[in-house]
């Protein structure tokens, strides 16, 4: 059973039976009527609304409470609403009751889905009753996978959800309630005692609704509800970006803390660089004393040497394997006064080297 209502530009369609052939064409046939060329063409009058291209339809509600049904029928009457969407129509549907098998592909055909409280949602694969050979039972089956699979496509396409977790839930023929539907983005809005969730959670002044109810149909009324609700939006909004701002400055500061711990830092690493060219210097400084004092001991043995009347001491060969010069060739290189002391002072060692040296 089907029935339609003309409410403030809205068409109403009650779908309150199984989707199958007569009720689908009963459904688009009512659609067309309203939206279609058949009712601009003939300027049809649905009570105070001419269905004309100057006066159309504005939108359309269809109420779903179906167990499901035909497939073929159901995408029908799916492919119909989309069709209206694509028009400028802002379609509507809202399960009331019960959206099952085909119901809940219909039911994705809607602008904004809806939803009330206690109904329930339910998807499976599809099925159908066949007999015959091998063959045709394979092919059958092909069929049914590939219409599973396009049902899955529109899900996914209309909840946002992921195909293959979605096909998930078919074959486990899963039930849904108005908050399970909506968590699954099978909803947008559950309906509880008449209102959308939203009205529940807006905030009031206090002032919403009642100049309506005083003023029934005056623009004025309405004007200045309009203005409410609008001051109340942006106060939220307001309230939105003070929070923003307050963020904002949390992080300033934190970036200013960074910096200033990067600016002390550089700072460190800017002394640490100064004392270790110093320490360099220092190291060098230290370099260089040492040199000099190895240069003031050397001279300062050979003169203790030349004060006790000893020659200084002959440097030895660059390489210490090498044997020390004879003493022999060292009086070769004195002068006759110089040799002869040199030889006094190493008499001993001259003549007991009788292997080595001929005197």
């Amino acid at each position: 059973m089907m029935k339609i209502e003309i409410e403030n530009r809205t068409g109403k369609i009650k779908l309150n039976s199984g989707v199958n052939k007569e009720s689908a064409d009963k459904l688009i046939d009512d659609l067309d009527r309203m939206y279609g060329q058949t009712a601009v063409t003939a300027q049809m009058c649905i009570g105070d609304v001419v269905c004309s291209a100057d006066n159309a339809l504005e939108s359309v509600d269809v109420e779903i409470n179906s167990p499901g049904g035909s497939v073929f029928e159901g995408q029908r009457i799916f492919n119909s609403l989309r069709e209206m969407s694509a028009r400028g129509v802002n379609v509507t549907t809202t399960v009331n009751g019960l959206a099952a098998s085909m119901g809940s592909v219909i039911l994705m055909a809607g602008d904004t889905r809806r939803m009330t409280a206690g109904s329930r949602i339910m998807i499976h694969e599809a099925s159908t009753i066949a007999a015959g050979d091998a063959r045709s039972l394979r092919k059958q089956s092909d069929l049914l996978e590939g219409i599973s699979a396009e049902i899955a496509g529109i899900y996914a396409g209309r909840t946002g959800g992921d195909e293959k977790e979605i096909r998930k839930m078919m074959y486990a023929e899963t039930w849904m309630t108005a908050e399970e539907a909506k968590a699954n983005g099978f909803v947008d809005l559950v309906i509880r005692d008449g209102k959308e969730e939203e009205e529940f959670d807006k905030p009031t002044n206090g002032m919403t609704g009642i100049l309506a109810k005083l003023f029934p149909g005056n623009d004025e009324a309405a004007k200045i509800e309009a203005a409410i609700l609008e001051n109340d939006t942006l106060r939220a909004e307001l309230e939105k970006a003070t929070q923003k701002v307050d963020e904002l400055t949390g992080l300033v500061e934190v970036n200013a803390q960074l910096q200033n711990d990067l600016a002390a830092a550089q700072s460190t690493v800017a002394q640490l660089s100064a004392q270790t060219e110093s320490d360099s210097e220092t190291i060098k400084e230290l370099e260089q004393a040492t040199e000099v004092s190895e240069e003031k001991v050397s001279a300062k043995a050979s003169e203790l040497l030349a004060s006790t009347g000893h020659p200084s001491p002959v440097a030895l060969a660059a390489d210490s394997n090498e044997a020390p010069p004879s003493h022999l060739a060292v009086m070769a290189k004195l002068s006759p006064t110089d040799a002869a002391e040199y030889f006094a002072a190493h008499k001993a060692e001259i003549l007991s080297d009788n292997n080595r040296y001929k005197i």
